[in-house]
């Protein structure tokens, strides 16, 4: 009985032990980035995604998923001839082959726009655009509970009102933009400035509808150096990129920027974690937001959102095969391989036809055959008879003379029809005249002058 209770008892311990354990991890993996959606938590992104149907109203809202391939958008997604179509791309690692970069800037030629929050970009769109993201990756560090030594407050500010700061104490956000050379830009950007049109309450309106009084937290700021920035075109086949205008800052240096491009707009934003619920919860946060989405086309109709955390050019399907000359090379010499087996061996195969030779009239062969068959067995009458056989049958088939009456008639016609002297062929019939009549003897010496006679007339014949 004592051992039952024992045993009772280690399973209460080890069950209250993994409720506390339980508890214990939700609270280390609360504050854990994920700028999902449809997170909550401090470095969700729900109050940003919430954000869009209250800045564009008459806009329908789809999201893509993580893996979405940007060589795979349809034609509807394109082109939109009402209105202008926005792609939110929002995330830590952004990455992407030449493929996708390649779709993506003719989504962008045509009129769209693309806006594409990362901590590390990827280096064909730096290089293609002239810019260099610095101080990427840092926000994606997993802090499992609320960090205290990051003061990141008063560091951002929009072009259109340099006197208004945002910012919180949290994870990074002090990532930003240099250009190529060096040139600098300084926030003379009128067109920046014109976009933006001031603060709104919409987001501050969610934000009081969706979350709880528990907003407040540590805050401070710190300093950075002053960057540069470029002014020049840039050219890429046939895409032609403007020179980049500076919307916003971090430390005066720029971390949010926008480049045009035939009817559409690339804008890269330096600091994913703007959209997190964390930093919108800070006080007057909401305001930087509601500004950001103001600095886009007010003709919005279509939103497209993808949330995609860490993304990858090898997560494509087969994109990773030619994204190597190499491995791309070495993939198109084995189809072509496959194209010539297919088509050299593809066809029906069967077994060389030998040659057959044409029938031979081997009955001349079979008479001397049985011939010497009979010789050697002493029957020479009957021998003798079956070669006057023979010879008849040779001349019907040869020269289709009726063998019943040889007469002088019949003597006549085959030395005409065979050119053989008129005495040769009397010869011979005369021959079977006595072979038939039992008239001569018939012995070694008979037979072997009626066979060399048949013989030479057979040689000698007209043809």
């Amino acid at each position: 009985m004592k051992k039952a209770y024992i045993h009772i008892a280690l399973l209460l311990l080890l069950t209250l032990s993994g409720c506390l354990r339980d508890k214990a991890q939700e609270e280390k993996t609360k504050w854990t980035v994920t700028l999902d959606r449809a997170d909550k938590r401090p470095y969700g992104a729900y109050l940003a995604y919430q954000s869009l149907k209250y800045c564009f109203p008459d806009a329908a809202i789809q999201t893509l998923s993580s893996g979405f391939r940007y060589t795979n958008m349809d034609n509807d997604m394109k082109y939109n001839y009402n209105g202008h179509t926005l792609l939110i791309l929002q995330g830590f690692y952004f990455y992407l082959s030449d493929m996708e970069w390649a779709e993506l800037k003719k989504f962008i030629n045509n009129g769209n726009e693309v806006v594409i929050f990362c901590s590390m970009l990827d280096s064909k769109i730096e290089t293609e655009l002239g810019c260099d993201k610095r101080l990427g990756g840092e926000e994606g560090y997993k802090y499992y509970s609320f960090v205290t030594d990051h003061n990141y407050k008063n560091v951002l500010h929009l072009s259109g009102d340099p006197a208004k700061l945002y910012g919180y104490n949290g994870h990074p956000i002090h990532s930003f933009f240099t250009f190529k050379n060096d040139t600098d830009v300084s926030e003379k950007d009128t067109a920046a400035s014109e976009h933006y049109t001031g603060t709104d309450s919409t987001v501050a309106a969610i934000i009081d509808s969706t979350t709880n009084a528990d907003t407040t937290y540590a805050d401070s700021a710190t300093a950075d150096d002053n960057n540069n920035a470029s002014e020049n075109n840039t050219y890429s086949g046939d895409i032609v990129w403007s020179h980049p205008d500076t919307l916003g800052y971090v430390y005066n240096t720029p971390n949010f920027i926008r480049y045009a491009s035939g009817e559409g707009h690339i804008t890269l934003h330096a600091a994913p974690l703007v959209l997190s619920n964390y930093f919108l919860l800070q006080p007057g946060n909401e305001q930087y937001l509601s500004a950001l989405w103001k600095t886009l086309p007010k003709n919005i109709n279509r939103i497209y959102w993808s949330d995609y955390y860490a993304r990858y050019a090898e997560a494509s399907s087969s994109d990773i095969l030619w994204r190597y000359p190499a491995t791309k090379f070495a993939l198109l010499l084995a189809i072509f391989a496959l194209l010539v087996y297919i088509l050299f061996e593809g066809k029906r195969k069967q077994r060389i036809i030998p040659i057959i030779e044409p029938l031979k009239n081997d009955s001349v062969s079979f008479v001397e055959t049985v011939g010497r068959l009979y010789y050697n067995k002493g029957n020479q009458a009957n021998l003798a008879e079956k070669m006057m056989q023979q010879f008849l049958e040779w001349v019907r088939t040869h020269y289709l003379l009726n063998t019943n009456m040889l007469n002088d008639n019949f003597i006549h016609q085959l030395t005409i029809k065979s050119g053989q002297p008129e005495a040769t062929v009397r010869g011979i019939v005369d021959m079977v005249h006595e072979i038939r009549l039992r008239d001569a003897k018939i012995d070694d010496a008979y037979l072997y002058q009626l066979y060399n006679t048949i013989q030479q007339f057979y040689k000698n014949h007209r043809i």
